[in-house]
């Protein structure tokens, strides 16, 4: 809401001014006071966008104060309008626009005159406003951006370093032992070296809109399946093995069916399912889905459970965003570049659903991810032996 301070040490005419601001400009928080010293002070604590000043008044003139509000950082860029009660030559005028004030007005005031010089500085601080947050906005994405390529950059370097470093190692002396070893490594590193650039490419898919989706028929159940090799087969290599993996039970009742496109639906499970292994170092991974209706329409919600660090509440404000992980320090401590979940959000987007998490820091997280109009389900031929934990 937008304030406006008036300073005038006879009430009638603090009346009068509030009355007309109140007629002519609402939805405007109205400050008054009689003494130029605590408008000071207001004006510094409230910092209004506009000040109506009477220019005689008993502590201060109003050409000094307006000189000092323009002299203090805190109020400078602060509108001034000042209000003479006595019919004044162009002198007057000249010393008040000297002093700073962005206005000068006679009583008695012209309502309209003055509901005029109120709306165009509203209009003109509005503006000043979003121009600033605009600036600041394209400032901390540059900033961002710079972050993100340097972490990137480290990123891409590791892999590549000992790419090169250990195929340097091969020579007709190196013992076969050795040579297994080094192959490993060399494989390892380079699919993940694939995966970053993989990751790279979809950023710019999906910024440009080239992003293509090839929807089929599929089923839930094996898709979850598979969800389960590739989810034990990530917790064999970060030798994660205190932790259970599992499938909400629940799930294996029924095979729903949906049109979507498997693969990114894969991407979507993988990315969070690897991000909740490398958050969790002992405990419960579980994934599943639920059926739901949501505004007339139904819908599969997926969800990744698990017990690990948690997530603050200001990192849970920022996790999706784009480059923002890169400066995290839950991505710095646990490595990788941070740009998994960012790409999951938009694929699920893009999917026709909507992803969100709930966390608590220190006690586990879920993300959650939505899916619209399924096919028909089918009953299943497999029964879970127990029920879910998942609401």
């Amino acid at each position: 809401m937008r304030k406006i301070l008036v300073i005038d040490d006879h009430q009638s005419n603090l009346i009068s001014i509030k009355a007309t601001i109140e007629s002519f400009v609402p939805d405007c928080e109205i400050i008054i006071t009689q003494s130029a010293r605590e408008g000071f002070v207001l004006a510094q604590k409230e910092a209004p966008d506009i000040i109506l000043l009477d220019v005689v008044m008993p502590e201060m003139d109003g050409y000094t104060m307006c000189r000092e509000l323009k002299a203090d950082a805190r109020t400078k860029q602060i509108y001034v309008i000042l209000i003479s009660t006595f019919q004044t030559n162009s002198d007057s005028k000249v010393k008040g626009f000297g002093a700073g004030a962005d206005a000068y007005l006679t009583r008695p005031i012209e309502q309209a005159e003055l509901a005029a010089h109120l709306t165009a500085m509203l209009r003109i601080k509005r503006t000043e406003q979003q121009l600033q947050e605009a600036l600041e906005k394209a400032n901390e994405s540059d900033r961002l951006k710079s972050v993100f390529l340097a972490t990137m950059s480290h990123e891409l370097r590791t892999p590549l370093n000992a790419i090169i470093g250990f195929s340097s190692l091969l020579d007709p002396n190196t013992s076969r032992k050795e040579v297994e070893q080094y192959a490993r490594t060399i494989h390892d590193n380079g699919n993940h070296l694939l995966r970053l650039v993989e990751d790279l490419f979809d950023i710019t898919l999906i910024e440009s809109g080239e992003l293509k989706l090839k929807k089929e028929e599929v089923s839930v159940r094996e898709l979850l399946e598979d969800l389960e090799e590739i989810a034990k087969g990530e917790q064999i290599q970060l030798a994660k093995d205190k932790i259970n993996i599992l499938i909400d039970p629940i799930c294996r009742l029924y095979d729903h069916r949906l049109i979507t496109d498997s693969s990114r639906f894969k991407q979507i499970m993988v990315n969070l399912i690897k991000n909740a292994l490398k958050f969790t170092q002992e405990g419960t991974i579980e994934f599943g889905y639920r059926e739901e209706k949501m505004e007339n329409r139904q819908q599969l919600t997926f969800f990744v459970k698990d017990t690990g660090i948690g997530i603050s509440p200001e990192i849970q404000k920022l996790i999706f965003e784009p480059f923002r992980q890169a400066e995290d320090t839950y991505t710095r401590s646990y490595n990788g570049a941070g740009i998994g979940l960012f790409i999951s959000k938009q694929l699920a987007t893009l999917l026709g659903g909507e992803m969100w998490l709930e966390s608590k820091e220190g006690a586990g997280s879920t993300f959650y991810f939505t899916i619209p109009n399924p096919l028909q389900k089918r009953k299943s031929s497999v029964y879970p032996s127990s029920q879910s934990s998942v609401n």
